[in-house]
């Protein structure tokens, strides 16, 4: 098997199986690959941070691909982990290997990262994080204006411990220290970073490549532990929405309309939660009882389609609502007269929490409607009903005092709650916005085998695969069997 430096467009499959039955570690490439590689070492590749100017060919210098400031247009590496926890072993290997300073970064949720206190406190860290870069009720958020202190890799490396591979927790106490925010300086980090370490759904989420501004064309993606990532992929281009959701996003852009504010852009995505809700009312006295409290009726794909016709969400205008859904998230400034000075106002957006909703939901009709619907067998939609325990509402009596119920149990109600879930059963279908668009795909694992199934449910040819021995003898293996007097 021949090293290579620089991989062409295809997908790569590693299938290691070793003793502890773990993936192969890509943290010490040298270590894993000189093994396979012949006795002739490669020459350098002029493509890689170890190119020399000696040695590099007339031809290869020219097919170098360029970005639109001339300069050389290096691919970056994107590593994939399952968990958080896992980037940490992958970063603590790399320190100690020849590449510990190569630029770098980590990219992780808020819930890792925020290090506003009134955010860390908060229940939803992505919506209270949005108000305040929004500026609402003229707070915003300092820890944000400080990330251009350590926004680039040369000023990073300065700081102690930063010169060398680095955790999420190092970054997040560096940035409390300077007060800056480590969520968007990882974000930052990006631009000249050669590796970035991440979780699966980073990379196959849309949702999440879009807010994090990820873009995968032309780059490296090498996904570790690929064994999991068909669940991954599926939950990725799953949704599920709520009734009391839909009712608020609805009651919201009600309010956009009737102050005439980008009403022609607010009254098509209105409509649309209207819909929705009425179709989930007349649908919920035909729910099948499915476990105790617990009520479901689903629907393929194709019949959903049929329905979102009815509703006037068609293939041709679902475009014209996403270009709607883009126009109300434009922030604009709207010059109008106050105390007979003219002033600069911005004009009201939506909340944070609507347009999270409202991107869940564009992003799965988008899967439902690309390419003349060729997702929509893979999709399941279900309504769902469940119970749950809220508070009663204190009731004054005329007298304008509280009405307390002699029992506490009372004074808790019963409400129904209902939820509309679209749910994916073919992990091809979030993996086909990274397949063709990448330069490389490499997936590891210890336990891909069969590779044939394996490729089938990704939608994905491997063109080249390795699938080591297993250097366990069976010699070795002692099958155990426990059972008790009665199974006997």
């Amino acid at each position: 098997i021949r090293k290579r430096h620089c991989f062409g467009t295809e997908v790569h499959n590693l299938d290691a199986k070793v003793d502890s039955g773990k993936t192969v570690k890509l943290n010490s490439p040298l270590e894993k690959i000189n093994s396979f590689s012949p006795q002739k070492p490669p020459g350098h590749c002029s493509r890689c941070c170890c190119s020399t100017k000696q040695g590099n060919s007339q031809e290869s210098s020219n097919t170098i691909k360029k970005d639109h400031t001339g300069k050389s247009k290096i691919p970056k590496i994107y590593f994939g982990t399952r968990t958080h926890k896992q980037i940490a072993q992958i970063t603590r290997e790399l320190r100690r290997t020849a590449y510990s300073g190569v630029p770098m970064t980590i990219l992780s949720s808020r819930d890792h990262t925020c290090v506003h206190p009134e955010v860390v406190g908060n229940f939803n860290r992505n919506e209270k994080c949005m108000e305040l870069l929004d500026g609402k009720n003229g707070k915003s958020c300092y820890f944000y204006h400080g990330v251009h202190k350590i926004s680039d890799q040369h000023t990073l490396q300065t700081f102690q411990g930063m010169c060398k591979a680095w955790d999420i927790e190092e970054l997040v106490s560096l940035g409390k220290k300077l007060k800056a925010c480590p969520y968007y300086t990882a974000r930052e980090l990006i631009q000249d970073a050669d590796i970035i370490f991440c979780p699966y759904n980073y990379l196959l989420d849309a949702q999440i490549r879009e807010s994090m501004d990820l873009n995968l064309k032309e780059q490296v993606v090498i996904l570790d532990e690929a064994h999991n990532i068909e669940d991954c992929a599926r939950e990725s281009a799953s949704y599920s929405v709520t009734e009391v959701q839909l009712r608020f996003a609805r009651d919201e852009l009600d309010s956009m309309v009737n102050n005439n504010i980008r009403k022609k852009d607010h009254e098509p995505l209105r409509a649309v939660c209207c819909s929705l809700i009425n179709w989930l009312e007349a649908n919920a006295e035909y729910l099948v009882e499915r476990d105790y409290e617990s009520a479901c009726k689903i629907w393929s794909g194709n019949e959903m389609l049929l329905t979102l016709h009815k509703m006037g969400i068609t293939t041709a205008t679902f475009p014209i609502l996403q270009g709607h859904f883009s126009a109300v998230l434009q922030k604009e400034e709207k010059i109008s007269p106050i105390y007979g000075k003219e002033e600069a106002r911005e004009v009201p957006v939506i909340s944070a929490s609507t347009q999270i909703m409202l991107k869940g939901l564009f992003m799965v009709l988008d899967y439902l409607f690309r390419q003349n619907s060729r997702f929509a067998d893979d999709y399941k939609i279900a309504i769902q009903q469940t119970y749950s325990w809220t508070n009663q509402i204190d009731i004054s009596d005329k007298n304008g005092l509280l009405v307390l119920p002699k029992n506490k149990k009372r004074s808790r109600q019963k409400t129904a709650v209902h939820v509309l879930n679209f749910w994916c059963l073919n992990p091809a279908v979030a993996f086909s916005d990274i397949n063709g668009k990448v330069q490389t795909i490499v997936l590891t694992s210890g336990t891909l085998s069969p590779m044939k199934s394996f490729s089938s449910e990704l939608g994905v040819t491997f063109t080249i695969q390795l699938e080591a021995n297993h250097i366990i003898k069976n010699s070795q293996s002692v099958p155990a069997e426990k059972c008790d007097y009665e199974q006997q």
